[in-house]
């Protein structure tokens, strides 16, 4: 039969040691980042692991970070192709075409990136 992990429970003193490092987190404004290798974050990261609150194979890579950004660029290209097409007269089912992606994806980034394509 496998061994079930007991779920730790950390004192009273170390949820106070927790939140001031959580709180020394917030003040560098450091909220939404993932896997930030600052001292304060990897102090806050490394407190969690030894009090039980995070399992050692969970923490992520970075991997969902990467994506995004890469995501990010490929629309800001795509948004500079859209534009040189739009400037050129096409419609957004010409761009769709051209840059072989669908139209809707066409629309959603001209809405993002106010660009403005005229109607035939």
């Amino acid at each position: 039969m496998a061994k079930v992990k007991k779920r730790v429970r950390p004192t009273k003193e170390q949820w106070h040691e927790l939140n001031r490092l959580l709180d020394d987190v917030v003040k560098i404004g450091h909220t939404n980042e993932r896997n930030c290798r600052c001292r304060k974050c990897t102090k806050l990261n490394n407190y969690s692991k030894s009090i039980g609150l995070l399992d050692k194979e969970e923490t992520d890579d970075g991997r969902w970070d990467k994506r995004r950004l890469e995501t990010k660029h490929r629309h800001e290209k795509d948004a500079i192709e859209i534009i040189k097409l739009a400037y050129q007269g096409c419609s957004r089912k010409e761009i769709a075409n051209k840059i072989k992606r669908s139209e809707t994806y066409v629309s959603n980034l001209a809405v993002e990136f106010d660009i403005e394509i005229q109607k035939k």
